[in-house]
């Protein structure tokens, strides 16, 4: 397993494929239908995703050889690293791989001097939340953030990150 920077409009095309395959699955029993099609262009589309890279998230695929399996994305703010996405395809679930992803996040924190990793999860997602925690996050409060006619209904989650002195 390793992972691949996403900068490229190719990249970028290759990646809302992606999407498109993880995100009705992971999100219909969650949040419905018509909120996963509007976050398919309003939060996780081409034009988004671009934007967000010009900004500084950085996405990346995480790829078993050179197909991708999955990808997750992450901000540096000023007092975190704030992980925004970490997707992995559904039959590749449950089978320990998020383990480097997570351990590449404690590693750029460090690289950074962010003592801290800080993700928001839909208080739905109950799989996905069972993993952070294992992962030693902890809830530290719950946002419910209009967007357009819908609500994200989320935790925040946080992990200490040990730095090196």
């Amino acid at each position: 397993m390793n992972f691949k920077p996403i900068k490229t409009p190719v990249e970028i095309e290759r990646l809302v494929g992606l999407i498109q395959e993880i995100w009705p699955e992971v999100f219909i029993p969650i949040i419905g239908k018509e909120q996963v099609d509007y976050m398919l262009v309003h939060y996780q589309g081409r034009d988004v995703i671009a934007a967000e890279i010009e900004r500084g998230v950085r996405y990346f695929f995480i790829e078993d050889g050179e197909q991708p399996i999955g990808y997750f994305a992450y901000s540096l703010e000023e007092d975190c690293l704030a992980i925004s996405k970490v997707y992995l395809k559904k039959e590749l679930r449950g089978r320990g791989l998020s383990s480097g992803v997570f351990a590449h996040f404690e590693e750029a924190a460090r690289s950074e001097k962010k003592g801290k990793l800080s993700l928001r999860v839909n208080r739905g997602n109950k799989q996905a939340i069972e993993v952070y925690l294992h992962r030693g996050f902890e809830i530290v409060k719950s946002v419910d953030q209009p967007l357009d006619k819908f609500f994200l209904n989320d935790y925040v989650m946080e992990k200490k990150v040990i730095l090196e002195t």
